[in-house]
């Protein structure tokens, strides 16, 4: 398991959150901090035009970090983990490390030297483009929550992140909350409204059913609710996050443009859940 570190809170965040994944399934810990490069200034200017053979410039050294991060893990009971830290591009070296790695974990925000925001530029490269599950960490709105939420669409993508959530929730002992959502053009999106419900809504609840079918039967002990909203699926899910200790989503789900390499839906939840996410594939 690889987690990134630079010293922030959210960073912390993510470095205490896999501490207890990696004491949960004995899973062995990386943590990587990276010394970002900048470009050079000339004339009072930074990221001016590139020139052939002008080599960046790398700044500081995590050293300091490292100790920091080595602590946090002590004082959380992990006896032994890998702490390195790597100079280059922070995506670029975070990819590359991936690639290797079961889980890659981040902090929601972080601050390089470089003043990088991580969930505006890093988090999401990451999500996109990993080999392996990105989880982002961010403190969660209700830290007793016992719920992970999985949004489902009928995807591959989303069996996948079905399918994962059950294998965590069977040494967790967690509930498993599968959710349907779509939007619909109508003026109310009344969830618990008295009126009958559409064949459209029937339509979408057989959807659900046979999607959690088959992970019932391979995951019999897991604790699997339903629920199918009217709702856009991003908004759905977010409203989830309130009362849920993960949420999970696939990389890529179904619609116009499914080629995509992170989905809309999942954009929107990495950006404005209230608890950790898990971008899986």
């Amino acid at each position: 398991m690889l987690v990134a570190y630079d010293g922030s809170a959210d960073a912390e965040r993510a470095l205490q959150w896999s501490a207890a994944e990696s004491l949960r399934t004995d899973v062995p810990l990386r943590v990587l901090a990276v010394n970002a490069v900048v470009p050079p200034t000339w004339g009072g200017m930074a990221g001016g035009v590139g020139m052939a053979g002008v080599v960046d410039i790398p700044v500081g050294d995590s050293s300091a970090l490292l100790e920091q991060a080595d602590k946090t893990l002590s004082d959380a009971g992990v006896g032994s983990a890998t702490l390195d830290q790597a100079t280059g591009h922070v995506v670029d070296v975070l990819l590359r490390a991936g690639e290797s790695a079961s889980m890659l974990v981040v902090g929601s925000h972080g601050h390089g030297r470089t003043g990088e925001a991580l969930i505006g530029s890093v988090s999401q490269h990451l999500a996109r483009h990993a080999t392996c599950p990105v989880v982002v960490v961010r403190q969660a709105r209700d830290p007793e929550a016992r719920r992970i939420v999985v949004g489902i669409d009928g995807s591959r993508s989303s069996a996948t992140a079905l399918d994962y959530a059950c294998r965590r929730a069977e040494d967790t002992g967690e509930t498993v909350v599968a959710i349907h959502a779509w939007r619909v053009h109508a003026p109310s999106t009344d969830v618990w409204s008295s009126s009958p419900r559409s064949v459209d809504t029937e339509e979408r609840e057989r959807l659900l059913a046979e999607s959690v079918a088959g992970v019932r039967e391979d995951h019999p002990d897991v604790r699997l609710e339903q629920a199918v909203v009217p709702v856009a699926p991003g908004q759905a899910l977010v409203d989830a996050s309130a009362g849920a200790s993960l949420v999970v989503v696939g990389s890529r789900g179904l619609g116009f443009f499914s080629g995509l390499l992170l989905g809309s839906v999942s954009q929107v939840v990495l950006h404005r859940a209230e608890c950790p996410v898990a971008v899986v594939r």
